[in-house]
């Protein structure tokens, strides 16, 4: 075995360690966000119906691979309350169940999910 193969070798369990951890705080994270989702939706259909606030929500993604923007639309359908229907591009038009505005559905997408979703990108 050559050095530079070496080097190689432990430049891929390097990324590979890396990316384990992410995807595993990714796990983590996500098992966080449906336990919470799940209790607001119950909270919403226990409740009453004139505080249901649905909207439509364009979300202008910052992931660079195909891999990384479907993850995270597949993330965001499997949450209760929110539904990706259509990606195109690195634009997803996601339906959210309850959302005060655009802005804070955006904000809380990019800060729980596509931020994790980039770490593990450049790892």
């Amino acid at each position: 075995m050559t050095e530079n193969s070496g080097s190689s070798g432990s430049s891929f369990l390097r990324r590979w360690s890396r990316r384990t951890a992410l995807g595993f705080k990714l796990f983590g994270l996500f098992s966080f966000e449906l336990l919470v989702a799940n209790l607001e939706q119950a909270r919403i259909v226990l409740g009453r119906p004139s505080e249901i606030r649905p909207r439509w929500v364009r979300f202008e993604t910052h992931l660079q691979t195909a891999s990384a923007r479907t993850i995270l639309g597949t993330l965001i359908s499997l949450t209760p309350g929110t539904l990706t229907c259509d990606l195109e591009g690195n634009t997803l038009l996601i339906h959210a169940l309850n959302a005060t505005s655009d802005e804070e559905a955006v904000a809380r997408i990019r800060q729980r999910f596509e931020s994790l979703l980039a770490r593990m990108e450049s790892a």
